[in-house]
């Protein structure tokens, strides 16, 4: 055997398991900074469509609303739809939102825009390490991992400190488009290198067990965004709070004891 024939034999570049957690990384980085990066715009935003806490504060809450309404449907649409194609769906959602973020004339449609960003982000987010969990054996599942909490810990740092250079320079609305080339990298990498993977039977549809994840994880998840501006023990906070109890209790309930699986 010639010495030639031996390298072709070896593979070239990286493995392809490593190439999916990069993937990975750069979509979800896109999404987590977009979390921590716009709070700080929050002042420059109600000054610049001259609005009140009240109704800025939609900016915020409506991403974190529509992100929390859209998580638990993830698992469903990429075990009806494929993981890869539903992942990078969510991606490309995200891209076009924040691009339509960064154009906004209005706070009406800011706040729009930010829903369909929740909206990408809820799909795309909880697929991401699923990816992971497929691309990696059990023994380097831990190592694969603890590099992608690099992203999960860097992004929400980073935002404050990119955000507020970008309002200091009178910059606000690159806080959107600086999504889009991460977005659309996140895109390209994803689409060669992800895994498409195929459940083997697909799920039914449960449409009790859906609503009442989406009314308890949505109103738990907006209760959270506006105690920091009305209190924790605020009755409109209270009653969020509650809502979302309730909810994900009867969640439980009826996916223990209810819902068959068939």
């Amino acid at each position: 055997m010639t010495a030639g024939s031996v390298t072709g034999n070896k593979p070239r570049g990286l493995e392809r398991k490593w190439k999916v957690l990069i993937s990975v990384m750069f979509g979800i980085f896109m999404i987590i900074l977009d979390s921590t990066i716009v709070n700080i715009a929050f002042p420059t935003l109600r000054r610049e469509f001259g609005t009140s806490l009240s109704q800025a504060q939609w900016v915020i809450s409506i991403y974190v609303l529509a992100l929390g309404v859209t998580t638990p449907v993830s698992g469903f649409l990429a075990d009806r739809f494929g993981i890869k194609r539903m992942y990078l769906l969510g991606l490309a959602i995200f891209v076009v939102s924040s691009f339509l973020c960064g154009l906004a004339p209005s706070l009406g449609w800011l706040i729009a825009a930010r829903a369909l960003q929740g909206f990408g982000g809820g799909i795309s987010q909880p697929l991401g390490p699923a990816q992971l969990y497929r691309a990696f054996p059990p023994e380097e599942q831990g190592t694969a991992l603890g590099i992608f909490g690099i992203a999960l810990v860097f992004a929400p740092a980073l935002g404050p400190i990119l955000g507020g250079l970008l309002v200091d320079a009178n910059l606000w609305r690159l806080i959107f488009f600086i999504n889009i080339p991460i977005g659309i990298l996140g895109v390209f990498l994803g689409s060669r290198f992800l895994l498409d993977y195929q459940a083997e039977r697909k799920p039914s549809f449960d449409p009790l067990g859906l609503i009442t994840a989406v009314i308890g994880f949505g109103s738990v998840l907006y209760a959270a965004s506006i105690a920091g501006n009305l209190g924790w023990t605020n009755p409109e906070t209270l009653t969020f709070f509650a809502i979302g109890a309730i909810a994900l209790i009867a969640h439980a309930i009826l996916e223990l004891y209810v819902v068959k699986i068939p």
